[in-house]
């Protein structure tokens, strides 16, 4: 008995190599996206959505308590900027306030439901601040059946 050798045409490698550069590419561009999707620190008009919570937060060793909003987000996100503390590779949440009494008002109104907001996004960097990344709100919607 004789084997028979395989031949594979060069329209079928051509078509590998196609598909393989095709799947490179479509790589690098789902990376580029994901870098895309930072916010960026110390620029107005951030966007972030997820669930909006309250905490109370409390530090004996200061003595003191404070209420936060605490957004939950519905995906990672992370934050380019030029201080250290404005890079932040991923986080779940979003620490959210207003010095506005209007926009406290809504805030406060909106704890439990998934939100869409934007503002200010910058870096903690003190005790005040309770999660990785914090926005100063200038907006916030209510997003419906979410």
């Amino acid at each position: 008995m004789v084997a028979k050798a395989h031949r594979v045409s060069s329209g079928s490698l051509r078509w590998r190599g196609a598909a393989a550069v095709l799947g490179v590419a479509a790589t690098l561009l789902m990376a580029a996206a994901a870098q895309a999707a930072c916010l960026k620190a110390q620029t107005d008009n951030q966007v972030a959505e997820g669930r909006l919570t309250s905490v109370q937060v409390s530090v004996p060793d200061y003595k003191f308590k404070e209420q936060a909003y605490i957004l939950q987000l519905k995906s990672d996100a992370c934050l380019e900027g030029t201080e250290e503390f404005d890079k932040v590779d991923h986080t779940d949440r979003i620490h959210v306030f207003s010095l506005d009494d209007a926009m406290r008002k809504k805030l406060r109104a909106a704890v439990g439901k998934t939100v869409r907001v934007s503002g200010n996004a910058f870096g903690e960097e003190n005790i005040h601040h309770h999660a990785p990344i914090v926005m100063g709100v200038s907006s916030i919607e209510l997003l419906p059946g979410k």
